[in-house]
C-alpha cells in the first residue's frame, strides 16, 4: 500500500510544467491548512495564495491580464498589504521554480539552433549589461516577465539574485494592484463577472493554443 502511494505521488503528471505546478500548487494547500484551521477568516487568502501560485507557473504566459482583476478582488476583501505578502510569497515560490523549468526547457538540444541565433544572442547581451534592474523593470511594468524567465537562466544570472530582483519589482507592483482593487469604483459582483470573464476567455485561448504548441513550450 504504502509503495503503491508513494509511486503515485513521485509519477509525473503531465508535461514537467503542469507536474510543476499541480505539485506547487499542492504544497500551498498543505501549507495552508493549519493557518485556515487556526484562524478560518485567512481561508480566502490562502486560497488566493494557490490562485497566485498557478497564476505565476509556467503556463502564466497563457494568461495574460487575467492575474491582475483577481487582485482587484483580493485588495477588496483583504488589507491591501496582505495581498501583497501572500501575492509575493506565491510569486517568489514559483519563480524559484520556474528559474529551472525554463532553464532545462532553453538547454534542450533541440534548442541549440535557437539558442544560437542572432537575436537570442542579441538579447543576452543585453541583458548582461544591466541583469539585475532589467529584472526589476520587467517585474515591475506591465513588460512581458517571461522576458526575464527566459533570459535568466539563459545568461545563467545567480538564482539568488534573480530572485531577489524580482522581490524588489513584484511586490510594489501587487501592492499597487491590490491597492487599486480596493479603490475600484465598481460593484464587487461587477468585478467578479468581469473576472470571471476574463479568465474564460483565456481558458478558451489556452486550449487552441495548447494544441498547436509543442509541449516544452508551454511556459
Amino acid at each position: 500500500m504504502l509503495r503503491r502511494f508513494w509511486t503515485a505521488l513521485v509519477r509525473r503528471r503531465g508535461t514537467p510544467q503542469w507536474d510543476a505546478v499541480i505539485r506547487s500548487t499542492a504544497v500551498v494547500a498543505l501549507l495552508a491548512i493549519y493557518p485556515v484551521m487556526r484562524w478560518p477568516e485567512m481561508a480566502g487568502l490562502a486560497a488566493f495564495g494557490m490562485i497566485s501560485v498557478v497564476m505565476n507557473g509556467p503556463i502564466s504566459p497563457l494568461f495574460p491580464a487575467s492575474y491582475e482583476p483577481v487582485l482587484f478582488l483580493a485588495g477588496r476583501t483583504y488589507p491591501p498589504l496582505a495581498v501583497a505578502v501572500v501575492a509575493t510569497a506565491a510569486t517568489l515560490y514559483m519563480e524559484y521554480i520556474n528559474y529551472y523549468i525554463y532553464r532545462y526547457a532553453i538547454f534542450h538540444p533541440k534548442l541549440d539552433r535557437t539558442r544560437e541565433s542572432y537575436w537570442v544572442r542579441r538579447s543576452a547581451e543585453l541583458f548582461d549589461w544591466n541583469p539585475f534592474w532589467g529584472i526589476v523593470i520587467l517585474a515591475f511594468t506591465p513588460l512581458p516577465y517571461w522576458v526575464a524567465r527566459v533570459l535568466g537562466p539563459l545568461a545563467k544570472y545567480p538564482i539568488e539574485r534573480y530572485m531577489l530582483a524580482t522581490l524588489v519589482g513584484r511586490f510594489p507592483r501587487l501592492w499597487l494592484y491590490a491597492l487599486f482593487g480596493a479603490w475600484l469604483p465598481v460593484s464587487t459582483s461587477v468585478l467578479l463577472i468581469g473576472t470571471l470573464t476574463v479568465t474564460v476567455a483565456f481558458l478558451i485561448a489556452a486550449a487552441v493554443k495548447r494544441r498547436r504548441t509543442a509541449p516544452w513550450m508551454l511556459g
